[in-house]
């Protein structure tokens, strides 16, 4: 019965994000094609483009944005089938929408985005939030961590200098984890029970295997970018919970009261 009830919302989100994606697309001037044939395979939505006049050779619209989308888990194999109708598409730009709340759906979305970082054509691994802010005409906060992210890699320096004490007695943060920094700075000084997909968003990418399977990784390990990231903060790690990935963030009482 549960499994009965999860397959019709499911069902459900898959219409709804399939509805938005190509409303979307048609306000943008596309011409919008579901259920787009491709070898072996379709496209369960197409944004394809009519020439204003003819182009010698070509006699029929051309795709341009593809999407995928998976309102349940999937496994791996079918995320690989998914990359391949993109790639037989050739289409400028694909997507792959992985919709699902199963929490296995955040190591899959690890694998998928590591898989589509080859050369070829642009695919891109998307959320629900990324769907609906498409429709919105706005970022999605994935988005937004991930340009914070991209920003600060490309600013940081060679080596980066002696870390530098703030007024707030927190330590200036440079480098690829410094939106986890920024977003801790940012909120009330208080207790916070999160999830590790949580921070994932926050960082705009994943977190590395090892603070899926060592404890000290989000406190205690010395080269952990993780960690350092929480501590420069001004806040440290508890609770750490492996299998349920889930970590207790605190903040670290001033100097002179530990």
């Amino acid at each position: 019965m549960v499994n009965q009830v999860e397959d019709r919302e499911a069902s459900a989100l898959n219409i709804e994000l399939t509805r938005l994606v190509a409303d979307t697309g048609r306000r943008m001037g596309f011409d919008i094609h579901t259920e787009y044939p491709v070898p072996g395979g379709r496209l369960d939505v197409v944004w394809t483009w009519s020439p204003p006049s003819p182009i010698p050779g070509v006699n029929e619209a051309l795709p341009v944005v593809a999407f995928e989308i998976e309102s349940s888990w999937r496994t791996r194999k079918h995320v690989k089938g998914d990359l391949l109708n993109l790639q037989d598409a050739a289409v400028a730009l694909g997507v792959i929408v992985l919709a699902g709340a199963d929490p296995r759906d955040v190591s899959l979305r690890r694998f998928a985005t590591s898989l589509v970082d080859r050369p070829g054509n642009r695919v891109l691994v998307w959320t629900e939030d990324d769907v609906r802010a498409l429709a919105a005409g706005r970022q999605s906060a994935t988005a937004v961590a991930e340009a914070a992210a991209a920003a600060a890699a490309r600013n940081a320096p060679a080596e980066p200098p002696p870390a530098i004490r703030t007024t707030a007695g927190d330590i200036e943060h440079n480098g690829k984890y410094r939106p986890l920094w920024a977003w801790l700075r940012a909120q009330q000084r208080r207790e916070l029970r999160v999830k590790f997909a949580d921070v994932e968003r926050v960082l705009g990418f994943p977190l590395p295997d090892s603070s899926r399977s060592h404890v000290a990784h989000w406190h205690s390990y010395q080269g952990s970018a993780v960690a350092r990231a929480i501590i420069d903060a001004g806040w440290h790690a508890s609770g750490v919970q492996l299998s349920a990935e889930m970590v207790t963030l605190s903040p670290s009482p001033p100097p002179g009261r530990q």
